[in-house]
């Protein structure tokens, strides 16, 4: 790490940094601050300027053209609010319409349609644990661990 610092400042010899840090800590450099401050302004001001070039031009409307009727505070909740939410109602409806015309799945009550599933079971299936014998279920409860509890 402290060599990768020193590689980084390259010639010039940074100041260490005060006792509590650890010997590789430098500090910046003063003599790269009027540098750094000198970028800084001329970044701003070329955002300033970039900004005012880009800016639409000032001028009022020609006098041919009628003045534009006033926009009521409903009109305009109606264009910022109600129309985005109706269209987001909408996308929505459309997205779950074809969930909600297919089959409901199971529901209470009904037999269970698909071939039973055991998570962390036996990796040859369900039907392996009728193939368990009853000296295997008493060797594992005897041993430590397993469902017994006793580590």
């Amino acid at each position: 790490m402290c060599a990768r610092l020193r590689a980084r400042h390259g010639p010039t010899k940074p100041t260490q940094a005060g006792p509590r840090y650890p010997p590789c800590v430098i500090t910046h450099d003063s003599r790269l601050r009027p540098r750094r401050l000198a970028l800084t302004l001329a970044g701003a001001l070329w955002l300033v300027l970039g900004a005012g070039l880009l800016s639409p031009a000032v001028a009022d409307t020609p006098q041919s053209w009628e003045k534009a009727p006033g926009v009521s505070p409903f009109e305009f909740l109606f264009v910022v609010a109600v129309i985005p939410l109706g269209l987001v109602l909408l996308i929505t409806v459309l997205a779950l319409l074809p969930s909600l015309a297919r089959d409901r799945g199971y529901e209470p009550g009904q037999a269970w349609r698909t071939e039973s599933a055991w998570f962390g079971g036996p990796t040859r299936g369900v039907a392996a644990a009728d193939e368990v014998t009853p000296e295997q279920l008493r060797a594992g409860a005897e041993g430590t661990g397993s469902t017994s509890g006793r580590w």
